[in-house]
């Protein structure tokens, strides 16, 4: 376990140096006098915006999309790879059970769900957002998530079909799509609420490999 968990905590600072280092180095060289860099890039209290019941339909819409099987759109060959290939992050923990739960959690919720917000989410979508509004800005950002993913797979060598990547495209860019408008269009532009929902989404997939 304690294995697992400086592994773990290696992602997280990888994650760090590779999602955080662009943002903070934009803050610094053009903001760092106006605005703290927690604040630029949304990590500030959420407040709700609207009516109650817009969340309740977003938390709905989330769901579904988090629980429907899109495994059933894609081809066996690039599912065995995805299952058993070393570059896929999660497969460190199959069958591993209660024992990876913890290194699991760091991994989903801080190296995967909080970097890669503030890098989507507080960084790229707020800049596209004050550039081309809120609607484009949400909309470009979800695509830009949606092509990192394919990018990891390529160059962590996965040779997976087009159809799979296709797939994975769609499945991670409205994703995106959904987090960003939980953030500028639900709340108050903070993104705290869409890191926890990304690392909250991650570790329910995890938790398959698990156990």
């Amino acid at each position: 376990m304690l294995e697992l968990i400086l592994s773990s905590i290696g992602t997280i600072i990888a994650n760090i140096i590779i999602f955080l280092s662009i943002p903070f180095l934009w803050w610094l060289i053009k903001h760092r006098k106006s605005v703290s860099f927690f604040e630029w890039v949304g990590l500030i209290k959420p407040k709700l915006k609207g009516n109650w019941w817009v969340i309740i339909i977003f938390i709905v819409a989330y769901c579904f999309f988090y629980l429907f099987d899109f495994t059933i759109f894609m081809d066996d060959k690039s599912l065995e790879l995805l299952q058993t290939s070393d570059s896929v992050s999660a497969n460190v923990y199959t069958d591993l059970g209660i024992i990876a739960i913890i290194p699991s959690l760091l991994t989903t919720f801080i190296a995967n769900g909080l970097c890669e917000e503030i890098l989507f989410r507080g960084f790229i979508s707020k800049r596209l957002c004050n550039k081309f509004g809120k609607t484009a800005g949400v909309i470009i950002q979800g695509i830009l998530f949606g092509l990192m993913h394919n990018v990891i797979y390529i160059l962590g060598g996965i040779e997976v079909s087009f159809q799979f990547h296709i797939v994975l495209f769609i499945f991670t860019g409205m994703g995106g799509l959904l987090l960003g408008l939980l953030d500028e269009k639900i709340y108050n532009g903070s993104i705290i609420p869409s890191a926890f929902l990304h690392g909250l989404g991650n570790f329910i997939s995890n938790l398959s490999v698990i156990f």
